[in-house]
């Protein structure tokens, strides 16, 4: 018989911990020394108990990303890798032997499938197409390529990385000519049930330096905005849709955020009369452009290593390793973002646990808290009208922009300390030579900039 060891303590309760803490920091304040604060919203605490869940059973999500057969592996996400045009089928047939399990094609509409793609079969792998012009002409051309691979439509997994918002963002237009190109694509993608339609990107506005929750509740607001605007069912709607966000660099915030998107976004569908179970929903998870620097590029490995395993614990479907500047990166570059969800799968044996950090007290609270955010925010947000009256009147865009130049003074003035950036800099003689752009952004753009660009801007200056 096993004997509990736990038995011969006396229990603790937090105020014990508390009071021994207090001791410790010698007379030292204990909010002002160990507390912080997520995202300038949450509070974290220095520790947590069983007490702070109140009783309530941590959740462990369950996941059906796997083929549901003997001896595969609970917890399964697929590693998409990016295809600029130039690229050759040879090099792509590479990828594909060398850790890749999808695509992500960058397609203008006029480009030669057959060519490029030969060789690689549509019913194997997800590909996701990310238009660079008519979204309408780009998954034309995909889909008359499909066409001529003779795959059941039922086998063809994938999405168009595309939502009506982005004819307002990228081109000025009326929200209701977006809605209108998003029935059509709709009709399109109706004889691939296994193919979304579009994606929710909450990534548009935290890659632009918007705070991390208000992403969420800004695309979900976009979400039922769409749905009172189409004429299309409502399940209809949520079953070609794929969830999507950018992870960064609070990683345990990050995990919890991303558990949350799930689990609110299931909420949200519910009070739409549509069932769901949350492993029913599908999620792509990129790694960010706005925490990297150009300052740095050994610490971009690092953060994009750890952004990545964020995207896993968070319960990513779909996980895209970006370099900063993808499409212009080495190829070692390259290799390594390829090669991290091969580290996290056969050397930190993620994929083992459909769901590691389930029973986490710290993370499971935050989850909690995220949610309660989330769920005021989204309130709030339809209250004043919703998200198209909150974007015609400038709001959204002030936000996203006030949190994002809060945060680039942080980082240029020191406040906020960006490793790379503004502190332990790399010595000048052993720095490689990075591309600098100037940042422009038009009255109606979000464009996706870094927290360490008013850092690097002096640093320009200087040299």
């Amino acid at each position: 018989m096993t004997k509990n060891l736990f038995n011969e303590f006396t229990p603790s309760t937090k105020e014990d911990w508390s009071k021994q803490v207090a001791r410790d920091l010698k007379g030292r304040d204990f909010d002002k020394t160990l507390k912080s604060r997520l995202w300038k919203r949450i509070e974290i605490e220095p520790f947590y108990t069983n007490e702070d869940m109140a009783g309530r059973i941590p959740f462990q999500h369950k996941f059906q990303n796997g083929a549901n057969l003997p001896d595969s592996s609970p917890r399964q996400w697929t590693n998409l890798v990016s295809v600029f045009p130039g690229d050759s089928s040879e090099s792509i047939l590479h990828l594909l032997q060398n850790g890749a399990e999808g695509l992500v094609l960058h397609l203008s509409g006029f480009d030669d499938l057959t060519e490029l793609l030969e060789g690689v079969r549509p019913e194997y792998i997800p590909i996701l197409i990310k238009p660079l012009g008519n979204p309408i002409a780009a998954i034309n051309c995909f889909l008359a390529w499909v066409e001529n691979q003779d795959a059941a439509p039922e086998q063809i997994t994938g999405a168009l990385l595309w939502t009506p918002s982005d004819l307002v963002f990228d081109q000025n237009v009326e929200y209701g000519l977006g809605v209108e190109v998003f029935r059509e694509l709709l009709e399109l993608t109706e004889p691939y049930p296994n193919f979304k339609s579009f994606t929710l990107k909450t990534s548009r506005y935290t890659e632009s330096g918007g705070n991390p929750l208000d992403a969420v509740i800004f695309g979900l607001s976009e979400l039922v905005e769409l749905v009172d605007q189409t004429s299309e069912e409502p399940k209809k709607v949520f079953r070609k849709m794929l969830l999507e966000a950018s992870v960064s660099d609070s990683h345990f915030g990050e995990i919890a955020r991303l558990k949350a998107f799930r689990d609110i976004t299931a909420s949200l569908l519910a009070l739409y009369s549509v069932p769901c179970d949350e492993g029913d929903l599908k999620m792509l998870v990129q790694t960010s452009h706005w925490s990297k620097t150009i300052l740095d590029s050994n610490s971009n490995l690092i953060r994009q290593t750890y952004e990545a395993m964020a995207a896993v614990l968070g319960g990513a479907n779909l996980l895209w390793t970006r370099p900063l500047m993808e499409e212009s990166a080495k190829e070692q570059e390259k290799r390594i973002a390829r090669n991290v969800s091969a580290v996290l799968r056969e050397e930190a044996y993620l994929d083992k646990v459909s769901d590691p950090a389930a029973g986490s007290f710290f993370l499971e609270k935050v989850q909690q808290e995220i949610l309660t955010k989330l769920r005021i925010g989204l309130q709030q947000l339809e209250e004043r009208g919703g998200w198209l009256a909150e974007l015609k009147a400038g709001e959204i865009h002030e936000k996203v922009r006030s949190y994002r130049t809060k945060i680039q003074n942080e980082v240029a003035g020191k406040q906020l300390s960006k490793i790379g950036a503004n502190k332990f800099r790399m010595p000048e003689n052993l720095k490689e030579e990075s591309e600098f752009e100037f940042f422009e952004e038009k009255s109606h753009e979000l464009k996706p900039t870094r927290a360490s660009y008013l850092t690097e801007l002096e640093n320009q200056q200087i040299l």
